[in-house]
């Protein structure tokens, strides 16, 4: 999930340090807005499409999008503003959270691994409480607990591909340890009026509920699609999505084939959010890529009395070292949506509220200007893992006795890759790191491509883990993401009197099952319908939860979306 953007402050201008609270507020360099009319010169390259108000084509938006059937909205608007309504979908929501549907690291295969289980009880609640549904949809299971639920439509997916919403039943483990800092008990649903607070509230049962109530007001809405709906719920996107998250989409490929659906919609980032003084709806098109890179260091052991000048240990540590001091660059390039994000920030926020150091670098920028777009990453330094492949060491271990020298040494460091990167150029990173301290400390060395099958006890064997390229970014011209934005402006409001909804791409930092999706579609967009801002701090650690009022007016977004994109249905 996304955490807010705030450029860094000159330390050389003598001004105050930039104001965060949540999301990334970016207040003008206050010489700047005392003393310069920010727009008196426009002889930086292409600042003038820069300018608020001046015409630019840049970030123009969507009309907003109301369905045709006035009838079903009226109903489905009718039944989400009424007080005995919020409190059934409040209380199916505390009562899901209520299972501790955990999903851990090291379970082992569905039907072997009793803690799979749980996940029965998930289908058996969602049934009992969701009757209508499954009484007009197809079931499907893809591994057991991967639940892909179809309503179809009169049309064939030949002429009218089906949208596809995803939501994972899984949740992140609580540790016993941490229960007592919760406010209220993780898996309690506790509503106290304002607030349903608990493990998944945000993360993503909120979800969940949301875009299967949106089918149940639909159906009894007496609606009867032209175009298929289908809601996948899988069961392990917290851990890796293999067992539930592939088995869906292999399920759903099988059966509507390449580019065989419309649009996909997945949990977002932060939402709804207001950024330069100006609210934003903020969709993901986008994912960084994935790489956990293991470095093993062996060599020979013997007793602590005689030891080599630098045993295992400290030659890991040189690695450690080395990595660190050498991390990727961070640059800003068009081809990521964050880009599109700052370009939406500078025509639409109020002058005064963008600041002008980013303003100015736009424009060479965006005609691949290397050392502007590298500018721009150091103007935006305390945000630069949206622009960065960044990588953090996350195990080390090493070492059994104190008095005896270790014979082996590892670590596992956790790589993120900004869109630009791949992960061939992160193997060849450090492949030409690691290297040179195999040579210097005589130690046979092994790459990504060499299996450590080296003979000899003195060696540094390197290896991937998990590895997964950055996203495709999915098309904003598309006519299934105008879909979406024009539905956003219609159905969500913006989150301060006078302002108007701006919708902008935007980057996920971290990874969802879209995936797995890839090859069913171009247009995948990952969007949560509320203000998760304050939330997101609470995904995945204790008091997690989402305001009430919010929540309740998720099912009339999807359902607007299932209505919108029907009426494109010839």
């Amino acid at each position: 999930m996304a955490n807010p953007i705030i450029p860094r402050q000159d330390k050389g201008s003598g001004i105050s340090s930039w104001f965060m609270h949540g999301t990334f507020v970016i207040g003008l360099l206050s010489f700047i807005a005392v003393f310069i009319n920010p727009f008196q010169s426009l002889s930086s390259p292409g600042l003038d499409k820069y300018i608020p108000g001046a015409g630019s084509e840049i970030c123009q938006q969507v009309p907003e999008l109301s369905p045709r059937n006035k009838q079903v909205e009226q109903y489905i608007r009718e039944n989400v503003d009424s007080e005995e309504y919020q409190r059934e979908i409040i209380n199916k929501l505390s009562g899901i959270i209520r299972i501790p549907s955990e999903s851990y690291d090291d379970m082992g295969s569905i039907g072997k691994d009793d803690r799979w289980n749980i996940f029965f009880e998930m289908e058996g609640y969602i049934k009992v409480h969701y009757p209508t549904v499954f009484q007009n949809v197809k079931l499907d299971h893809a591994n057991t607990h991967g639940l892909i639920l179809t309503w179809e439509g009169s049309s064939p997916p030949s002429e009218a591909k089906p949208i596809l919403m995803l939501a994972h039943q899984d949740v992140v483990p609580v540790l016993a340890e941490n229960i007592k800092d919760w406010t209220h008990p993780p898996y309690d649903g506790h509503y106290d009026g304002e607030i349903i607070w608990g493990r998944g509230a945000t993360d993503d049962k909120g979800y969940l509920i949301s875009i299967i109530e949106s089918l149940d007001l639909l159906i009894k809405s007496g609606f009867a699609p032209k175009r298929t709906v289908i809601l996948a719920f899988g069961c392990d996107e917290e851990i890796s999505g293999l067992n539930c998250g592939k088995p869906i989409s292999d399920f759903l490929h099988e059966k509507y084939g390449d580019d065989g659906i419309y649009l996909i919609m997945d949990e977002g980032s932060t939402g709804i959010q207001r950024e330069f003084d100006q609210s934003f709806a903020v969709v993901s098109v986008a994912e960084k890529g994935y790489l956990d890179v293991g470095i093993s260091v062996s060599s020979t052991g013997g007793h602590a009395s005689n030891p080599p000048d630098h045993n295992v240990i400290g030659i890991l540590s040189e690695i450690v070292v080395a990595i660190e001091s050498n991390p990727f660059p961070g640059i800003v390039t068009p081809k990521n949506p964050m880009f599109r994000f700052l370009e939406c920030g500078a025509v639409h926020a109020p002058p005064a509220s963008f600041p002008m150091a980013v303003r100015r670098l736009l424009g060479p920028a965006a005609q691949n200007d290397s050392s502007s777009q590298e500018r721009l990453a150091q103007t935006l330094d305390d945000t630069r893992h949206f622009f960065q492949t960044t990588q953090s060491v996350g195990k080390i271990n090493g070492g059994v006795k104190i008095n005896a020298i270790p014979e082996t040494a590892s670590t596992m460091i956790n790589l993120r890759l900004a869109v630009e990167t791949s992960i061939a150029q992160v193997m060849v990173h450090y492949e030409s790191l690691v290297s040179p301290i195999a040579e210097k400390h005589g130690m046979a060395f092994g790459g990504f491509d060499s299996p450590c099958t080296l003979t000899g006890k003195r060696k540094i064997c390197m290896f991937g883990v998990d590895a997964l390229e950055p996203a495709p970014v999915s098309p904003v011209e598309a006519e299934p993401y105008r879909v979406l934005s024009g539905t956003i402006r219609n159905v969500l409001k913006p989150l301060a009197d006078g302002d108007s909804l701006i919708v902008t791409p935007y980057l996920m930092p971290a990874n969802t099952d879209t995936k797995f999706f890839w090859a069913l579609t171009k247009n995948i967009y990952r969007f949560t319908p509320v203000n998760l801002v304050e939330n997101l701090n609470r995904a995945h650690t204790t008091d997690e939860f989402i305001r009430a009022d919010e929540f309740v007016r998720e099912p009339l977004f999807f359902a607007s979306l299932i209505l919108n994109a029907d009426d494109l249905v010839g």
